[in-house]
């Protein structure tokens, strides 16, 4: 079912393209379609994993991409990349017990150098999956790696493109997929694939980079105090002793955690900035504990009062345009930390984006360990000030 629909999707694009060039558009287009077809496998990243005897799986991806050509200042910087949607679907063939994961996903695509008509990109796409089977106890499915039907897509790849002609290019990509929920719902593992992809793209016209001197740039670098709110859930399932007398295995609570917190940063570059941040975070996880009593689960409060998280969060801010990416390494400073609570120490990673000068939004994820989701944030923020360097 989930490949009728691609293949419609599909259809649908080709007949888009065929149809502009059936009007002849006036000027050239930026826009570019491109195919994907990937055969790989799924990494035995936990126990349930390790005892498939064939993790093949097959992977199809349709994009569609505004290719760059310099008019704004970022473009040039970035080397022209090329950004946009793409729509994806996994058949795991001998293991459909997994599900038929589909989805929609936002594409980046850079490039790294080329060589006459050979070049070498890499790229970042980052969605949303439905359709995967989680983790179900009552009807005996016990794979650990996804807990929720939908969850984030996120692929990282590279690859060598080779112009054919006017209109097109074939490309050979090595590609590695992830999808989890981000502690949404447990048990959540993750599940990743890893796979060589051949693509073939294509160019109603290509486009021409500008290289218009009279073109104004702006390279003045800024120093910001930015202060943001910021909301997410969590879904925690019990961890400690006794844990075998639970009808059910991963039964747990969800949390709330909230808070706020000011950055200020320091631009050093047209496309870098570095800073330090201070924040307040309302945990409820941290504040209830679990215990088991007559095989059942139940929660309390850990305290008589709720108890804040202080935390300190040094940053890294990569400048794209008006999108952000934020990379940062917080402690919590007075946290008192039990048996099975996550760490002090935390992992941030977020896609910040400048409505205005001043409001800004942001999407990302509280990890620890550097590789576990703790949850995912969602804030809205304001920049109080924002000076010009000197």
């Amino acid at each position: 079912m989930f490949l009728r629909h691609f293949y419609l999707i599909v259809s649908g694009l080709i007949s888009a393209c065929c149809y502009s060039q059936e009007n002849e558009i006036p000027r050239p287009s930026s826009f570019v379609l491109s195919g994907g077809f990937e055969y790989g496998n799924i990494l035995r990243t936990n126990e349930p994993l390790k005892g498939y005897k064939n993790t093949n799986y097959t992977g199809y991806s349709v994009q569609i991409l505004k290719q760059t050509a310099g008019n704004k200042h970022w473009e040039k910087q970035y080397n022209y990349p090329q950004y946009g949607i793409g729509f994806f679907a996994f058949d795991f063939l001998d293991n459909k017990e997994m599900g038929s994961p589909f989805g929609i996903y936002g594409v980046y695509n850079a490039k790294l150098g080329q060589c006459g008509k050979l070049k070498w990109y890499h790229h970042v796409d980052f969605g949303i999956a439905f359709n995967s089977n989680p983790f179900d106890e009552d009807h005996g499915y016990y794979n650990t790696s996804l807990g929720s039907r939908t969850n984030m897509f996120i692929s990282l790849g590279t690859g060598m493109y080779y112009e054919l002609g006017r209109h097109f290019d074939i490309g050979l990509n090595l590609k590695f997929n992830h999808l989890s929920n981000g502690s949404l719902k447990f048990p959540n593992k993750g599940l990743n694939t890893f796979a060589p992809q051949i693509s073939l793209v294509y160019y109603p016209e290509r486009a021409v980079p500008r290289t218009n001197d009279s073109i104004s740039f702006n390279t003045k670098k800024y120093n910001t105090l930015e202060v943001s709110a910021f909301g997410g859930r969590k879904n925690i399932f019990y961890r400690g002793g006794q844990r075998e007398e639970l009808k059910k295995l991963y039964e747990g609570f969800n949390y709330s955690v909230y808070g706020v917190e000011a950055f200020y940063m320091r631009q050093y570059s047209s496309k870098s900035a570095y800073g330090l941040g201070v924040g307040i975070t309302h945990d409820e996880q941290y504040n209830h504990t679990m215990y088991v009593a007559d095989s059942t689960l139940y929660q309390q409060k850990r305290f008589s009062h709720d108890q804040l998280l202080f935390s300190v969060i040094p940053s890294y801010r990569l400048i794209i345009g008006k999108l952000n990416v934020n990379v940062g390494a917080g402690y919590y400073l007075f946290k008192k930390e039990r048996k099975y609570d996550s760490p002090a120490f935390f992992q941030k990673i977020g896609l910040q984006y400048q409505i205005t000068d001043r409001l800004f939004a942001s999407f990302g994820i509280n990890a620890y360990d550097l590789h576990i989701a703790d949850y995912l944030e969602w804030r809205i923020g304001y920049t109080f000030s924002r000076r010009e360097r000197r």
